[in-house]
């Protein structure tokens, strides 16, 4: 009787790194390059610089082309002067085998996604009154139970506080 064949790959017996065992494992299941390509995705503003990535989002791969959409169209008229460097730059810093052969922009907003552009910060919260601070009685007390705390500095300290907010 035979064995069916396993889909596993071949045991490796000799000594090697984890990357080479974790890119032995993508390999054979095929996902290399989607893996590679997910790393454009998540590491863009390292592989961009921050500038770049601040008004830019890597849209995917498709065709051996990567889209990347752009805030405005002034930084999309700059970015086609620097697409040979930055072309050359990110598939320097990917490696081989090349994912893309091109590097193509388009302005945020024609698609249905969000738009590149940071999202304004959320206004503050209101601001809550302090209460006004402890008098007569209770800030006799306050002082007699922070009496009870041997070093100088920090009694004066939380009498200090618990007069200020106490209620």
């Amino acid at each position: 009787m035979t064995r069916p064949r396993s889909t596993r790959p071949a045991r490796a017996y000799a000594t090697r790194t984890a990357s080479d065992a974790v890119a032995d494992a993508l390999a054979h299941r095929g996902i290399t390059d989607e893996v590679r390509a997910g790393r454009v995705l998540t590491e863009w503003a390292e592989l961009v610089g921050p500038k770049i990535a601040q008004r830019t989002r890597p849209d995917g791969v498709t065709d051996r082309m990567l889209w990347v959409e752009v805030a405005s169209s002034a930084w999309l008229h700059e970015l086609n002067l620097l697409r040979p460097q930055l072309l050359h730059s990110l598939r320097e810093r990917l490696g081989e085998p090349a994912l893309f052969d091109e590097l193509r922009f388009r302005l945020a907003g024609r698609t249905r996604r969000e738009p590149v552009a940071p999202r304004p910060r959320r206004p503050e919260p209101p601001r809550r009154e302090l209460p006004p601070p402890a008098t007569g009685a209770a800030r006799e007390r306050i002082v007699r139970e922070a009496g009870a705390v041997d070093d100088d500095e920090l009694r004066e300290l939380i009498a200090r506080v618990r007069i200020t907010y106490d209620r």
